[in-house]
């Protein structure tokens, strides 16, 4: 069922991208897995190395961003990315309010659920804490992902640029580089990989590449990109495996769970989109996409494909991981086991 899976999902792929569809290689997966998995009696497994794959080429490409001249204008913006990320964040918070409202969750439930950007630190919390419903804090999370891939790309397309974006900007990492300088590169990928694994640090396989990658960037200065194909091979390993958690999770969304994701991540795509507007000191597109809630590599697919700014979009979010895993989860923890303790909240 793999192989049918693969073949219809690059047919579907190829028609999209003919008759000019935004993000026609994730889509077109999409729907391939939609498709064949409703059509067919078989259980389809997706292997999830495939998967695990596409990020790890997703996590190269942004890692070639990141040069040193980029890092200086990351630098001076750092107020803004630090402000603009504690405002989606405390927005989450509040919008988790109206969603607790309306699945009568409790606000242990609602809170985790509602924490945009680091989906198994809060799956863990959820698990840790009793009065947390870890059914509904999975299926809030992992829809969240799902509700931007279909919905960001379109609000990003209408003010985004070329949809080659910045994987034809640079020369090909096989033009630059030889293949001793290639097979090094994989070795620091694959060691901070392991690292950052052993240490149980999120999304490893996006960010290992994304840390090697800059690393190697400012040590050599060589400047190169990913070929095309296999960014657009990348997406259809990711859009297999989202296809296919959409066919799960829709047979597990309650209608009155469904309805509270439905309302709290289309406003929060509304505040996203307000804050983008108000906040015009850079290009719209790429403002909008640095501040939308993640999944990051969703997001980063619709930069590349929409002509944003990679590495700008990146570092938001790169921030965004690291301030939910170093403050807002620490200071979570704290707090829902407070109100454990002394069962003030129901």
């Amino acid at each position: 069922m793999t192989t049918i899976v693969v073949i219809v999902a690059v047919i579907s792929g190829y028609v999209l991208m003919k008759i000019g569809m935004f993000l026609p290689w994730l889509f077109g997966p999409i729907l391939a897995a939609v498709s064949v998995s409703r059509t067919s009696s078989k259980t389809i497994r997706w292997p999830r190395f495939l998967g695990d794959l596409g990020l790890f080429i997703l996590g190269t490409q942004i890692g070639a961003t990141f040069t040193m001249h980029v890092l200086k204008d990351i630098r001076n913006d750092l107020f803004s990315i630090i402000l603009l990320n504690i405002m989606i964040i405390g927005a989450a918070v509040i919008l988790s309010l109206i969603f607790r409202r309306i699945t009568d969750c409790t606000y242990e439930t609602a809170v985790l659920s509602a924490i945009p950007g680091a989906l198994s630190q809060m799956i863990v919390m959820a698990e840790e804490n009793k009065r947390a419903d870890l059914l509904a804090v999975t299926l809030s999370q992992t829809s969240r992902l799902l509700f931007v891939v279909m919905s960001v790309p379109f609000i990003a397309s209408f003010s985004g640029g070329d949809v080659t974006g910045q994987t034809q900007r640079a020369q090909s990492v096989f033009d630059v580089l030889n293949w001793d300088e290639v097979g090094f590169m994989a070795a620091m990928i694959t060691a901070v990989f392991l690292l950052l694994r052993r240490i149980h640090f999120p999304v490893p396989q996006l960010l290992a590449p994304i840390f090697a990658v800059t690393v190697w960037n400012l040590m050599t200065g060589e400047v190169f990109s990913v070929p095309y194909a296999l960014i657009a091979a990348a997406q259809l390993m990711f859009g297999v495996r989202i296809g296919l958690q959409v066919v799960d999770l829709s047979s597990q969304l309650s209608a009155r769970l469904f309805i509270g994701i439905a309302v709290q991540n289309t406003l929060l795509i509304v505040v996203t989109f307000i804050l983008a507007f108000l906040f015009s000191a850079h290009d719209f597109n790429d403002l909008f996409l640095s501040l939308a809630p993640g999944g990051m590599a969703q997001i980063i697919i619709v930069a590349l494909e929409s002509g944003g700014n990679i590495a700008m979009i990146s570092s938001y979010h790169i921030f965004r991981i690291f301030f939910i895993l170093l403050v807002i989860a620490p200071l979570l923890q704290v707090v829902l086991k407070r109100f454990d303790k002394g069962g003030q909240i129901s």
